[in-house]
């Protein structure tokens, strides 16, 4: 509204005042078309501030023509143009004809400039939404007429409630009944966004409500807020939903909580009691039974949690196997004499980034055994087909597949390998992993026939997803394709399958790729202080010779710098006994982050449990990621996570300083050369050197760059998916 100032005399008639003052009492100031008195200039800069938002939202086009465009949508544009120009002009009347003092208005215009304020900002980022700027301009022109005409909002706030009555709370603070319901209908339609702010209203019923709609997603979170001192507790233990005080008297009578949240359900409905569950989870071989058996069942309250407990659980068994890998057979699997087929199914599927080939073989054995006469395909049915795609992958990585298929009757044999890669799009929180599973065992699966089969059960996926206009689906299935033409025709040109994949290259890595900003290469190499650690630290220091590296140890970390060719420094931590191991890295990290010495390869030396701390140090200036040790190849989504170019050499199941030793020494030979990595000819010279059958079969359980088929898939399903949208 623009206002302009009117110059009054001192001195009026005392007619010429009583008629206008008669007149003004014939007017409704809700109603009135026109200003009946010219606001005074120590008003003005309220009103000044309110007609910059205005101009400043109609000039953001460049255009002042006195409408706020939001561009394409004429329906936007309308209502806005009409709340924040017209009927805010109409709000800044209407405060000014009312019989009120003089700060009365100042705090109504303060409070109209406050409710429009963030407008400019929002249409700066596109965020404008043109219902929650109208509302808020007709909900504050009731708010004002409830104050001075009189009435309560409470009706008006449930019947007509919008997200707007929540940004105009500041208007009717002292309304606590009005507050309250504004809170309990902010948590009934934006419980996420309500979530985040739960502390803001923690003493009214909307917080209670909130846990209430929290408990069937994260029951694990009600229950570490019923354990807690934070004032979260209070709200939980006030709650009079059912669930929550469920989870309450897990939290007060369950001698394990974290244990007993996963019978939840079991719990609510009455099937089993506090005492029930707490006779389970003091015995570990019970709980862990007890778990597999929680896997049948649909699960949907605590599915995440129990996820959580059946892995930590079933490591339990897989790394006392692990461990026991020099023993004979008798004492090593002797953990599994009291399990049942199904049992040990799911230490190897829950377990498949740490089980060692020898575990796998020795545990899948053994179920076979347990599992006969059944069927596989019956088996897996009786499983509810869970992370069967990671059995198939694994059975494919460590030349089990043909054995397990030849427990099924051949007429039902295709049945099961067309499960394997159909409808992986229809669940769209394992679809990635499934994905990955099949697109892994490509790699392994050595039987043309049963490739053929499975190009075909993709194209018919393919053409369905097509025919849905699944477009994630069709990426996924595409990719498949791709990737399972390359397993059957391997001597296809990688050149090809590169440019079908859109990824970067992946047959070499150039030189200048791996220098800095000095011009040269840095590698850092993360050791352990278990035996397996320091045996390996020995043998990788003799890779090293005298005439060809400086060497420099500190009580932390040993630094190797080249003499002789291209600039290289190596950094690899002592493996001091634990946990001084992981101090020694971090120390090393810190160095090197201070120093400004970012490393463009990385090297794993120790066991497939130690992997997640080395990964935790990642970045995305690693340019080669070298896993060796065993497992390395089932973790590709989280390394890619942080290393998103990296070309990963990894092994499918046993990692050896053996051959840890003779990739890392072929490796730096061409750095010193300043050669460019071509992974084809290098992957074949290694292959030269591994001439006795024990090396060969060690070495063949490598996967290098080019032929790591999950990683190829993820780096081609991200880059897809963000041309695609």
């Amino acid at each position: 509204m623009k206002v302009h100032l009117i110059v009054l005399a001192v001195l009026l008639l005392p007619f010429s005042s009583f008629a206008q003052k008669e007149k003004r009492e014939k007017k409704d100031p809700w109603t009135s078309t026109e200003l009946w008195i010219p606001v005074p200039i120590n008003r003005q800069l309220w009103h000044d501030k309110i007609d910059k938002i205005q101009l400043a939202a109609d000039e953001f086009d460049h255009t002042k023509d006195g409408r706020i465009t939001v561009k394409g949508d004429t329906t936007s544009s309308d209502k806005l143009t009409d709340a924040l120009l017209r009927h805010v002009d109409q709000l800044q009347q209407i405060i000014e004809n009312l019989p009120l003092d003089h700060f009365k208005k100042i705090t109504y215009l303060t409070e109209l400039q406050v409710s429009i304020k963030e407008f400019t900002f929002d249409q700066a980022n596109g965020k404008v939404d043109a219902e929650l700027y109208t509302n808020t301009v007709d909900n504050y022109e009731t708010l004002i007429k409830k104050r001075e005409l009189g009435g309560d909002i409470l009706d008006d706030i449930n019947a007509n409630f919008s997200r707007s009555l929540y940004n105009l709370m500041p208007m009717f603070k002292e309304n606590g009944p009005a507050i309250a319901a504004v809170y309990t209908n902010m948590v009934r339609l934006y419980p996420d966004e309500m979530f985040k702010k739960l502390r803001e209203y923690k003493d009214l019923p909307a917080a209670e409500d909130m846990l209430a709609h929290i408990a069937p997603k994260q029951p694990n979170l009600i229950l570490t807020y019923a354990n807690s001192t934070s004032l979260e507790r209070a709200i939980v233990r006030r709650c009079k939903d059912q669930l929550v005080k469920k989870i309450v008297e897990i939290a007060d009578r369950a001698k394990t909580p974290l244990k007993a949240i996963v019978y939840l359900e079991d719990l609510r409905d009455g099937s089993m009691s506090i005492n029930d569950v707490n006779a389970v989870t003091e015995v570990p071989e019970l709980y862990f039974k007890s778990l597999m058996k929680q896997r049948m069942k649909p699960n949907l309250l605590t599915k995440k949690i129990l996820d959580r407990e059946s892995k930590m659980q079933a490591l339990e068994y897989v790394r006392v196997m692990n461990e026991l890998h020099e023993s004979t057979d008798l004492v090593r699997f002797k953990c599994l004499e009291n399990l049942t087929p199904n049992e040990m199914y799911f230490l190897m599927v829950l377990c498949s980034d740490e089980i060692y080939t020898s575990t796998f073989v020795g545990t899948f054995n053994r179920m076979l055994v347990k599992m006969a006469p059944m069927k596989g395909d019956a088996f897996l049915q009786d499983l509810n087909m869970d992370k069967f795609r990671t059995f198939i992958r694994m059975c494919a990585g460590y030349n089990k597949l043909d054995e397990f298929i030849a427990t099924i009757d051949e007429e039902n044999r295709n049945t099961l390998m067309a499960k394997f890669v159909k409808n992986i799009d229809k669940n769209t929180e394992t679809d990635l992993e499934d994905a990955v599973d099949v697109a892994d065992s490509f790699g392994s699966i050595n039987d043309p026939n049963v490739l053929d089969y499975l190009l075909g059960e993709v194209e018919a996926n393919y053409e369905r997803v097509y025919k849905e206009n699944n477009k994630r689906g069709l990426i996924i299935y595409f990719l498949l394709h791709t990737l399972c033409n390359s397993a059957i025709n391997p001597d296809a040109s990688n050149d090809e399958l590169q440019k079908q994949l859109r990824v970067p290259p992946i047959t070499f890595i150039p030189y200048r790729n791996l220098t800095n900003d000095s011009g040269s290469v840095v590698e850092q190499v993360f050791f352990y202080g278990d035996e397996d650690g320091m045996n390996s630290f020995a043998s990788f220091q003799a890779i090293f010779k005298a005439d060809e590296w400086k060497s420099v140890k500190n009580d932390k970390w040993l630094t190797l710098t080249s003499i002789k060719g291209k600039p290289m420094t190596v950094y690899a931590n002592l493996p001091l006994a634990e946990p001084l191991d992981e101090e020694a890295q971090r120390s090393l990290c810190d160095y090197m982050d201070k120093n400004k010495i970012s490393p463009s390869i990385i090297a794993h030396r120790g066991h497939s449990y130690h992997l997640s701390t080395t990964m935790s140090h990642l970045s995305a200036t690693n340019k080669i990621i070298i896993l060796g040790s065993c497992g390395g190849y089932h973790n590709l989504s989280t390394i890619l996570e942080h290393s998103e170019d990296a070309h990963i050499i990894s092994s499918k199941q046993t990692g050896s300083m053996r051959i840890n030793d003779p990739i890392l020494s072929d490796l730096h030979k061409l750095i010193l050369g300043g050669q460019d990595v071509n992974w084809i000819d290098y992957w074949n010279g290694l292959g030269i050197q591994m001439k006795t059958p024990q090396l060969q079969d060690l070495f063949n359980d490598y996967v290098p760059p080019h032929k790591n088929m999950g990683a190829l898939f993820l780096k081609a399903f991200k880059i897809q998916m963000q041309e695609n949208g």
